[in-house]
């Protein structure tokens, strides 16, 4: 279990280092699972995948079902808690219990994304400074909860995260979130304060959503692979559908009391509008079949 003083150093620097959760034959079956997927020798309709172009990031293509045959040149993998090989790591104990402790021991937890995030092999996309939250994720709630889980090593020559330690605390700079604006990059992200985030494969990182952080190309021969998951509490739902997101931890509670109770008495209004709306209909029936009637007698 973590201990206090780590939980200490978390509230003033944003990130904790967790140590090692995956051993070197788990990490080389997922580095293999994310690869077929990607190349197309595995299917999942759940799953969507965005290639690496190699250049803006505001250029990006869309993520796509599939991106073609043999191809290690993605940068993302999403819909990973549907993948069997992949959903056990989304459950680990340690992360459901930094859930637990973030959100509350008997809040409910679900799944916002997990997915594995790719710089291939001489390429790779610059990911400029930004934060994971705000409007741009159109949600109910800000997630509090990511963590990064290097598949393969990330170090300062491959492209590894770059953060600013304590920038949590600024809160989101712009209530849209993500990119951090250049008036801001200049205020809080001098160089002196940028920290290369490097870890060693098979070891895991918990970052608060607020961090600032960034990350660069790889120029190396190999592939900087990561799996990252972000956890919200259960009850957060989408703003644009009004959805819950797949719960991995505790139960959605039936309906709060007072939910009850409203629904109950709306449920009273309409019936009693609609019987009011149909004695008022018969009522003018019968004013016009009286008018009727005294004409016919004049």
């Amino acid at each position: 279990m973590l201990s206090n003083e780590q939980w200490n150093d978390y509230q003033v620097d944003g990130f904790m280092r967790l140590g090692k959760v995956l051993q070197d034959a788990e990490l080389d079956a997922l580095k293999r699972r994310a690869d077929d997927l990607a190349s197309g020798l595995l299917g999942n309709p759940d799953i969507q995948f965005q290639m690496d172009t190699g250049g803006p990031y505001e250029e990006l293509p869309s993520a796509v079902s599939e991106i073609g045959k043999d191809t290690h040149l993605y940068r993302k993998i999403q819909g990973l808690e549907s993948d069997d090989h992949f959903a056990p790591l989304v459950k680990h104990p340690l992360f459901l219990a930094i859930c637990a402790q973030q959100y509350g021991r008997h809040a409910p937890v679900s799944i916002f994304r997990a997915m594995v995030m790719n710089k291939p092999a001489g390429q790779g996309t610059v990911l400029p400074w930004h934060q994971d939250g705000g409007d741009v994720w159109a949600l109910d709630r800000d997630p509090l909860v990511t963590i990064w889980v290097a598949l393969d090593p990330a170090t300062r020559e491959n492209g590894c995260v770059e953060v600013i330690p304590g920038s949590h605390r600024l809160g989101l700079l712009r209530s849209y979130g993500s990119t951090v604006l250049p008036e801001d990059v200049a205020r809080y992200c001098p160089p002196e304060k940028v920290l290369p985030l490097e870890v060693p494969a098979g070891h895991a990182v918990l970052m608060h959503n607020w961090l600032i952080h960034r990350s660069g190309v790889n120029p190396t021969s190999g592939p900087r692979r990561a799996f990252t998951a972000c956890y919200v509490d259960g009850r957060t739902q989408s703003a644009l559908t009004g959805n819950h997101f797949p719960l991995i931890a505790g139960a959605l509670p039936e309906t709060y009391p007072y939910l009850r109770q409203l629904r109950g008495d709306c449920a009273t209004l309409r019936e009693s509008i609609g019987t009011a709306t149909v004695y008022a209909r018969s009522l003018e029936d019968e004013i016009a079949r009286m008018r009727g009637t005294g004409k016919a007698q004049g």
